[in-house]
């Protein structure tokens, strides 16, 4: 009797066990709720710089559901491109992610929208290269795996968009991390830009920089639509960088995008690159995140 209550107690214990570990399996999938909410995401290269990330999932089955990383402008304002987004996140059944880079810990233009590739991003020198493991582009893939982790997603890639100064962080990641497993990825009304050319220095050209140790073929042939607003012309906009680089690019934000795509493309016909990159003229838009992300929404879904 004693043998047969022992046993009793361990089969007990070991369903007990089994229970507990498939209950903390299952509290590990599916942890970030339906709706519209956020969370912390610690970055390993970076961990003394946590990121507030606002999202938004639709009710529903998330194993193939579409990822799209949204990124804000110096207003580092990611909650309000989060909520602009959330209608088309449930209307059209995908998953929004806003990081939001705040001006504490990612100062200036050259922490956020340069990347944190060099020391300081617009005096950049061989000396004051950055390891890769720091850069701000380098958070974007372990964000993608943390979301995947945590959200119960299957998806293989995501779709990103940037506006005004997020448009430069995502044109610039597609230069500098061709590899990254982002499917399309779309610039939006950027103040200005680094030009794939051949003839400017970094940041407003690609020479002198990591980006000329990667073959332009692995960047021009992936995704990117470059959208403007066709309104986006007012070259006194206080935001709107002016010096004589900047100004080589265009004197407006309009005529800027204008030079960046028409000089990319002109660059990759020349080395013979598959050119996959598309521009688009907003009608009607000036530099409105808006109206830019409605045009997004019709590029994307």
């Amino acid at each position: 009797m004693k043998n047969f209550l022992f046993k009793i107690s361990i089969f007990l214990v070991l369903l007990f066990t089994s229970c507990s570990k498939d209950k903390a399996s299952s509290d590990q999938i599916n942890q970030l709720n339906a709706g519209a909410n956020q969370f912390v995401f610690r970055y390993s290269g970076l961990p003394q710089k946590p990121i507030n990330v606002f999202y938004n999932i639709p009710a529903g089955n998330r194993t193939n559901m579409p990822i799209l990383l949204l990124f804000h402008g110096d207003e580092r304002n990611a909650k309000e491109y989060r909520d602009i987004w959330i209608t088309a996140s449930n209307q059209y059944g995908f998953m929004v992610f806003a990081p939001e880079f705040t001006d504490a810990d990612f100062p200036g233009g050259s922490s956020y929208i340069i990347g944190n590739v060099y020391q300081d991003g617009n005096y950049p020198t061989a000396q004051t290269l950055n390891n890769e493991s720091v850069w701000t582009f380098s958070m974007i893939e372990p964000l993608f795996d943390y979301i995947k982790a945590n959200s119960g997603s299957a998806a293989l890639s995501y779709d990103m968009f940037g506006h005004s100064g997020g448009g430069q962080f995502v044109h610039r990641f597609v230069l500098l991390k061709p590899n990254a497993r982002y499917n399309r990825a779309v610039a939006a009304n950027s103040g200005w830009y680094t030009v794939p050319d051949g003839l400017a220095s970094f940041p407003y050209g690609i020479m002198n920089c990591p980006i000329t140790a990667i073959s332009p073929n692995n960047y021009f042939s992936r995704k990117l639509y470059v959208t403007v607003g066709a309104l986006d012309n007012n070259g006194s906009d206080p935001s709107l960088r002016h010096n004589t680089a900047s100004d080589l690019q265009g004197l407006n934000r309009l005529d800027r995008a204008n030079y960046f795509f028409s000089k990319s493309q002109t660059y990759a016909n020349s080395v013979q690159a598959t050119f996959n990159w598309q521009f688009h003229t907003v009608a009607n838009s000036g530099h409105d995140a808006i109206l830019m992300s409605n045009d997004a929404v019709n590029l994307l879904f």
